[in-house]
């Protein structure tokens, strides 16, 4: 195996294209396997007709048309396209010498709208407690929020932490992160 290509990080939704590079040194191909952790999902075995064969598994969409011995595409990844990709890759007899070469592969999917502020006062005066939180739209992964006052890191010990919420049926997770704390002169 020369070379596994597989996106670490693909938005939902997009084509991902994974690449497998290979030299049998001098042997004849048998064939190529692809699994998705541990499950095989496309065997391209050049003596067949047509030589490319796609196997059902949740998350994954192989694009047939445009996939080879060296490149599979899959269409539209979803959420379940999250996993270890392996690609295997064997010789013709009588050595069948097989080789292959794996690497992980995330599905993001990004916040459609940027964090809302909840709980704050048009105005505050001083020995005000500030009592504000801050909710990231639903992401996967999680979003990470922090708070700025004036400019500045808030102080930590101002901080208050809340456990992640899961959305929709995919399960997205939705951060919030609150501010608490005494207005000073």
């Amino acid at each position: 195996m020369t070379e596994v290509r597989i996106p670490k990080h693909i938005m939902r939704y997009e084509d991902a294209v994974l690449g497998c590079k290979y030299d049998l040194d001098g042997e004849s191909l048998y064939s190529v396997k692809w699994y998705k952790d541990g499950f095989e999902f496309y065997r391209y075995v050049p003596r067949d007709m047509p030589p490319g064969q796609v196997f059902p598994l949740p998350g994954v969409d192989v694009d047939l048309q445009n996939s080879t011995d060296n490149v599979v595409v899959l269409h539209r990844v979803t959420l379940q396209s999250t996993g270890r990709y392996r690609c295997e890759v064997s010789g013709e007899a009588p050595s069948f010498q097989t080789v292959s070469g794996h690497e992980d592969m995330i599905v993001v999917v990004t916040p459609t709208k940027g964090p809302q502020i909840t709980g704050g006062q048009p105005r505050y005066q001083i020995g005000d407690m500030v009592r504000v939180n801050c909710t990231s739209a639903p992401s996967k992964p999680i979003c990470h929020l922090s708070w700025l006052i004036n400019g500045i890191h808030a102080n930590r010990s101002f901080l208050r932490y809340y456990e992640p919420k899961l959305v929709g049926r995919e399960g997205l997770e939705v951060a919030t992160l609150g501010l608490e704390f005494r207005v000073r002169g």
